[in-house]
């Protein structure tokens, strides 16, 4: 299965990610939207994904200001569905075991110039989180992923 993994800015310089909540396409999910392509299932799976990196994110500004999105494919024997009574998401999945970095296909991170509105919807406004979901996602291959930290490290340096 395809997962969609909220990330921080420091997870990019992880060797591994410890088990976490992730979201992915599932049959939870399938039953929501019948009739959706699987490019339009990931979409939603992924801006769940955003969502929980923004959650991740603190009001101090010391994780950065932009969401981050990390893409990786997994056997269906390394993921828990959640338990029927937890509120969760239908996207939501569990990863149980520990997965290296290396296994990602590639990276989403909002793109630049939306840090004020993400910081707001960190703040808790309601309506600035809401409208994170109008942020473009720009896609990095795997192999980009070094710089990429680099320049999120270093744009927490100037703008945070």
């Amino acid at each position: 299965m395809r997962i969609f993994v909220p990330f921080v800015v420091d997870d990019l310089a992880c060797v591994k990610l410890s088990p976490r909540l992730v979201h992915g396409v599932t049959r939870d999910l399938l039953q929501v939207f019948p009739g959706a392509d699987q490019e339009g299932l990931e979409y939603v799976a992924t801006m769940a994904a955003a969502d929980d990196s923004l959650r991740l994110l603190n009001r101090d500004g010391s994780l950065g200001f932009r969401r981050i999105v990390g893409v990786a494919d997994v056997t269906n024997a390394m993921l828990a569905l959640p338990a029927a009574d937890e509120q969760l998401l239908e996207t939501a999945v569990y990863l149980e075991q520990t997965l290296q970095i290396s296994e990602f296909v590639s990276f989403l991170v909002d793109e630049p110039g939306n840090e004020a509105l993400v910081r707001r919807a960190v703040a808790g406004d309601e309506v600035a989180f809401l409208n994170t979901e109008e942020i473009e996602l720009l896609w990095y291959d795997a192999v980009e992923r070094d710089a990429l930290f680099r320049e999120l490290s270093a744009s927490l340096d100037v703008h945070d």
